[in-house]
């Protein structure tokens, strides 16, 4: 509880340009086949630094996740604790159909939702970050976010398409989902030792059951196999619920990234 606190404070410490800096915008995707909506928030140092370009983290369920996200890198930013990024809120309009990379057939869970992270990945390459690209200063370092069912997506783009992001944050993703297509896609993506050079974060709070023991079995998997060049990150919050992981984990996770981007010289 602790650090779900201090990420609260950090967060609400920020000062009130942060209004300023956030766009939202309405596109139409073809891909898709309807309007999404778009949260984009900037650095603070955006408006005086014209020739300047900064990576993008993507935040999948924008709202308040969006807010959160931004307002920690800023104020890790000041204290030389975080790269200043272009923050988006990335929407849906049904997030189990556009999150799930395959259709659920378990009866214990909803039957017949899921199955189009394929699709949503191609809305993002194709439609969403050319988007950004063209209308904001963002470099080629990409960075994406989510968490439970918005894990999984994440864990999903890890293994798929793994050039699409340099770096995947994944709070207690829903390995779970489905007949485990996803993780142990993942799991054989890693155990073939290809070069991976990217960030990966992980976390699990006080879940049990089947979804913990899906998910120790596909960390172990990562820690015996990794290549050299993916750099890993796993947290435990033992105490915290499933609906705070992101929260508890949104410090540590940021801090890991800026280490590891300093290393690329980002």
């Amino acid at each position: 509880m602790r650090i779900f606190i201090l990420v609260l404070l950090l967060a609400l410490s920020i000062d009130a340009q942060g209004d300023a800096l956030k766009f939202s915008h309405e596109l139409s995707s073809k891909i898709l086949n309807e309007n999404v909506r778009v949260t984009v928030k900037l650095p603070a140092s955006y408006q005086a630094n014209q020739h300047k370009s900064y990576p993008v983290f993507y935040m999948l369920d924008d709202g308040f996740n969006t807010d959160l996200v931004d307002s920690m890198i800023k104020r890790l930013h000041i204290s030389n604790g975080a790269n200043e990024h272009i923050v988006v809120g990335v929407n849906t309009t049904n997030r189990l159909r556009d999150f799930a990379p395959t259709i659920n057939l378990d009866p214990r869970g909803p039957v017949g939702e899921g199955g189009g992270a394929d699709r949503f990945l191609d809305y993002m390459e194709s439609e969403l970050m050319p988007y950004i690209d063209k209308n904001y200063q963002s470099s080629q370092y990409k960075v994406i976010a989510g968490h439970s069912i918005a894990g999984l997506f994440v864990v999903h783009g890890f293994h798929s398409r793994p050039d699409l992001f340099q770096a995947h944050l994944a709070f207690s993703p829903a390995v779970w989902w489905g007949a485990r297509e996803t993780v142990s896609a993942a799991q054989q993506y890693i155990i073939k030792g290809a070069s991976v050079g990217s960030f990966l974060y992980m976390n699990i709070g006080a879940e049990g059951g089947e979804m913990r023991q899906v998910y120790d079995a596909f960390t172990q998997t990562i820690l015996r196999n990794r290549s050299s060049d993916l750099i890993l990150k796993l947290d435990v919050f033992a105490n915290e619920s499933h609906d705070f992981t992101l929260a508890a984990g949104l410090y540590n996770s940021l801090k890991a990234l800026h280490k590891y981007q300093q290393h690329k010289g980002i």
